[in-house]
């Protein structure tokens, strides 16, 4: 029964029982209109306090494990003080190398007691690590 701006009566106007009986629908119309609303407001806190017990979820654990793997790289790759590997020798031949412009292989001897303690060092890491 829904006339919309309809006249009736040929003048024009809606009896009492009609306009009553028009308010009763709209009424009806706006409650079930509330109560859909209610029903989703109700779906969406839902969802949404879900949505956030799963975020909290997965943060926790996206935490953990991210600790877990940083302290496991930090255990792969800690650095280890480190000293120079014949450290005067280099000294040693520089000067030499200063002191004979003229005559540098004066300082091969130096040279190769240098390259023997690399790889007297290099041979040492390899049996330590392997």
């Amino acid at each position: 029964m829904n006339r919309g701006p309809e006249l009736s009566f040929g003048k024009g106007f809606l009896s009492s029982k009609e306009k009553r009986s028009k308010a009763k629908h709209l009424a009806w119309q706006l409650e079930e209109k509330d109560r859909v609303i209610w029903k989703q407001d109700v779906f969406y806190k839902q969802q949404l306090a879900r949505l956030e017990e799963w975020s909290s979820e997965f943060y926790k654990v996206t935490s953990e494990e991210y600790q877990k793997a940083a302290e496991e790289v930090e255990v792969k790759c800690k650095w280890y003080g480190y000293h120079p590997v014949c450290a005067d020798l280099p000294t040693k031949i520089f000067q030499c190398y200063c002191q004979n412009t003229q005559q540098t292989l004066s300082c091969s001897t130096l040279a190769s007691q240098y390259i023997h303690c690399v790889n007297h060092a290099k041979q040492s890491m390899l049996e330590k690590t392997g």
